[in-house]
């Protein structure tokens, strides 16, 4: 008996010595659904080493606390108290349109078409078909930016909404008369795009200046690398 009880305590004693596993710091960066085509970027940047662990999340931005994220990436300006910005690139707000509408969209009719002015696609010289109107929610960047640029007020009530972007792209690839406010990244062959002279920032945001893993995350992201990623998708910032 007293041979076993010194041995467990020989076996306790070595797992009380023996190095324990030392848990990675976790980075978060969060990244909002207009701007999630500068995920590829974030990821060939991210430092791979045994010292950092970088997890990417999407929020959208009225969600994603600066408390709890070490990044925030998404469309438009800063805000005026914002604690740390900086620009990665440039992004175009456009509208798509169903491949088979044939219509070229100026401004003015960009703007009656999402007042509610506008019902049927015969009115702008498009095929005899009533209007679709689709659009992000209301902390969408691409929204807020046409509202208040192009609109110059608040969208119509008759607007459906897309849960993300990939949502609106599909909805007008699948219906003739759909039209979508859309950031350009996530446009593709599937639908036509119209451009309204809508350029906005991509910008990283931060509740305090980056160190760290984050710090040289952004010096990446600005640096060659980043640039080259970003551009797949962004014209840059520079």
């Amino acid at each position: 008996m007293k041979r076993l009880l010194h041995a467990g305590l020989a076996i306790l004693l070595l797992s009380a010595c023996s190095p324990q596993a030392t848990a990675l710091p976790i980075h978060r960066v969060a990244v909002s659904p207009a701007a999630q085509p500068v995920s590829e970027a974030v990821a060939a940047c991210v430092p791979i080493d045994d010292a950092s662990n970088v997890t990417i999340e999407t929020r959208y931005p009225v969600t994603a606390d600066l408390d709890e994220f070490d990044l925030l990436i998404r469309l438009g300006e800063p805000d005026p108290d914002a604690g740390f910005a900086a620009q990665l690139a440039w992004e175009e707000i456009i509208l798509i349109v169903n491949r088979n509408n044939n219509v070229d969209l100026t401004r003015d009719e960009a703007i009656s078409l999402f007042s509610g002015r506008t019902a049927n696609w015969s009115e702008l010289g498009g095929e005899d078909v009533a209007v679709s109107l689709w659009a992000g929610p209301q902390s969408d960047e691409a929204r807020t930016d046409f509202e208040s640029q192009i609109l110059l007020s608040l969208i119509s009530g008759n607007t459906r909404i897309a849960a993300n972007p990939r949502a609106a792209l599909n909805a007008v690839a699948s219906d003739l008369g759909a039209v979508a406010i859309l950031p350009a990244a996530w446009a593709d062959e599937t639908v036509e795009q119209i451009d309204l002279g809508l350029q906005v920032p991509v910008i990283a945001v931060a509740a305090d200046e980056p160190t760290g893993v984050i710090r040289e995350l952004l010096g990446c992201l600005q640096g060659p690398t980043g640039q080259d990623a970003l551009s797949n998708s962004y014209s840059p910032f520079q």
